[in-house]
């Protein structure tokens, strides 16, 4: 039964599209986030479908529709090319189109309550879909200073950015956030703030959930994007102040070709020495994720500069203790250890006081899982943005 609620005299039922660049077998923030948010909006019966580029890899379109089931959600795999596979697209470098889909996609928008964009990384839906008269809700998922568009725009193209931010803060009537910095920066590129909304991402907590029987003694963990910004570069330095031998396993796509090879070498220099072993692993899906994070002993987020981190909640919710050069999330003293950015030695000792007391890993553990059930639960976040879905269609 679709979900209902009082629209004058009339009862209405929602439904949603949600509309997002790349989706599964691409695997990322963005596609886990529209995956989930699709299969928790028909759960509680509001009609969600999903329209996504027909990719198999990143910005590599297929030009060739089909329709496939995620759940009860329908998802709508919209034809698309690349003008010039081979050179800069200056659509990409000018208003953040990367592909071109479909034209005729533009019908199905009509068919829609409310139209949900995620990822701000591909503008090609929403600009598509500009004069559709529909409800839109721009979902950023990469909104952080030193990347994405606020970097391309505000530093290095600064004389594109009064023509960004024209068309970045007329695409969407709501737009959503994870942070109080993130709405800061996305005043910062001409949206009003009054058009910004916090929504905390939240965590499956059947999917991660704590198993004591998985754990493996001195496995640190990191889950990230292979990425500069990640600060992974760092946390592999400080493998040579540890005085345990550790496993390091690191998960996360491939994101700068020129910064993986540099962690690549790192990490054989590291294996060839014989005291620690490091394995990078790539992507995982969700399932694979959370049996890592049930074996890991600490999760580390040797952040350079974040500010969010899904994958702190994620392990939190695991039961597994973080060390992170964050303050996001982490609440020291209650599920981790906060250390200074950019210093392998703090790193190290923060990870050898964890290591050494199973005791505070542990409860750690412990007070990082009830943080994420009372305040990151799935319940609490669906039950807030019906609620922004509700509030633009009654207007």
């Amino acid at each position: 039964m679709s979900h209902l609620f009082t629209f004058g005299l009339c009862d209405v039922a929602l439904k949603i599209l949600i509309a997002t660049p790349s989706f599964f077998p691409i695997i990322g923030g963005s596609e886990a986030l529209t995956r989930i948010l699709s299969i928790k909006l028909n759960e509680i019966g509001i009609h969600t479908d999903v329209m996504t580029l027909n990719m198999n890899e990143k910005w590599k379109p297929i030009w060739k529709e089909k329709i496939e089931r995620n759940g009860l959600a329908r998802v709508f795999r919209v034809p698309a090319f690349n003008p010039l596979p081979n050179f800069p697209n200056p659509l990409s470098n000018l208003i953040g189109i990367n592909v071109l889909p479909k034209p005729s996609t533009i019908r199905k928008f009509e068919d829609y309550d409310v139209i949900h964009f995620i990822s701000e990384a591909d503008l090609s839906f929403p600009l598509l879909s500009y004069f559709v008269k529909k409800p839109k809700i721009m979902h950023c998922c990469g909104i952080y200073k030193h990347g994405g568009v606020y970097k391309y725009y505000m530093f290095e193209r600064p004389f594109l950015k009064n023509i960004f931010k024209r068309l970045f803060s007329n695409i969407a009537d709501i737009y959503l956030v994870l942070s109080p910095e993130e709405k800061v920066l996305l005043s910062d590129l001409g949206v009003s703030a009054d058009k910004i909304l916090i929504l905390p991402h939240a965590i499956d907590l059947e999917i991660f959930r704590p198993d004591e029987t998985k754990r493996i003694d001195n496995l640190v963990l990191f889950v990230g994007r292979i990425d500069r910004i990640k600060g992974l570069h760092i946390l592999v330095k400080a493998l040579s102040y540890l005085e345990i031998p550790i496993q390091l396993g690191i998960i996360g796509p491939k994101w700068d070709e020129g910064y993986v090879k540099e962690i690549e070498q790192m990490s054989h220099s590291i294996n060839q020495s014989g005291v620690h072993r490091v394995k990078l692993f790539g992507g995982m899906d969700t399932t694979d994720l959370a049996l890592w994070y049930q074996k890991a002993s600490v999760l580390v987020c040797p952040f350079l500069y974040e500010t969010y981190s899904t994958v702190t909640l994620e392990a939190l919710a695991c039961g597994t203790p973080v060390v992170s050069t964050g303050t996001h999330i982490v609440e020291e003293g209650s599920d981790g250890i906060l250390v200074t950015p950019r210093d392998p030695g703090k790193l190290a000792n923060a990870i050898m006081e964890l290591l050494e007391d199973k005791g505070m890993r542990e409860k750690y553990g412990r007070e990082g899982r009830k943080l994420v059930e009372q305040h990151f639960s799935w319940g609490s976040t669906v039950k807030q943005l019906v609620k922004v879905y509700e509030d633009l269609v009654a207007i």
